[in-house]
C-alpha cells in the first residue's frame, strides 16, 4: 500500500484523509471551547477574590481610622477625668520586663467563690477549668 493509496481511499464517499482531518478539527474546536470555559471561570474567581481584597482594604482603613479616634489623647483625658482617674506616679511606672516582679511583690487578693446553690451551679462548677500555677503569683518572702 503506497502513500497515494491512503489519500485516495474512500469510506462511504469521503476520502479517509478528509475524515481524519474533520476528526482532528472537531477535537481542536472542543479543546478551544473547554479552554475558554475554564479561563472564564478562573477570571470570575479572580474578580471575586479581587473584590474581597478591596473590601478588606476598606475595612482595614476603617479600623485604622477607628483606632486613631480611640487613641486620641484628648479623648482619653476626658474619659479619665470622667472616671476621676489621676496620672500615674513615677514610682509606679515600670517596664514590660519588670511586670512579673511587680506581680510577685503585690499579689492580687483572691475572692472565694460562693458555694453553688442549685444543680445548674454544680454543672457549671464541674465544667469550670482548674486553676493553674500561673494563675496565682508565687509567694515572696520578705527580705530580712
Amino acid at each position: 500500500m503506497s502513500l497515494s493509496a491512503i489519500f485516495e481511499r474512500r469510506v462511504r464517499g469521503f476520502r479517509l484523509v478528509e475524515v481524519v482531518c474533520l476528526a482532528v478539527l472537531l477535537v481542536l474546536v472542543l479543546g478551544v471551547y473547554m479552554a475558554k470555559t475554564f479561563a472564564g471561570r478562573e477570571r470570575a474567581q479572580i474578580a471575586s477574590v479581587e473584590k474581597q481584597i478591596d473590601d478588606e482594604k476598606i475595612r482595614v482603613r476603617l479600623l485604622k481610622a477607628e483606632v486613631a479616634y480611640l487613641e486620641q489623647p484628648r479623648r482619653i483625658e476626658q474619659l479619665a477625668a470622667g472616671m476621676q482617674l489621676l496620672p500615674i506616679k513615677p514610682e509606679h511606672e515600670t517596664t514590660e520586663d519588670a511586670l512579673i516582679d511587680v506581680a510577685r511583690r503585690n499579689p492580687v487578693p483572691t475572692r472565694q467563690a460562693p458555694p453553688p446553690v442549685s444543680a445548674a451551679g454544680d454543672v457549671a462548677a464541674a465544667e469550670a477549668p482548674e486553676a493553674t500555677p500561673d494563675d496565682y503569683p508565687a509567694p515572696v518572702e520578705a527580705p530580712r
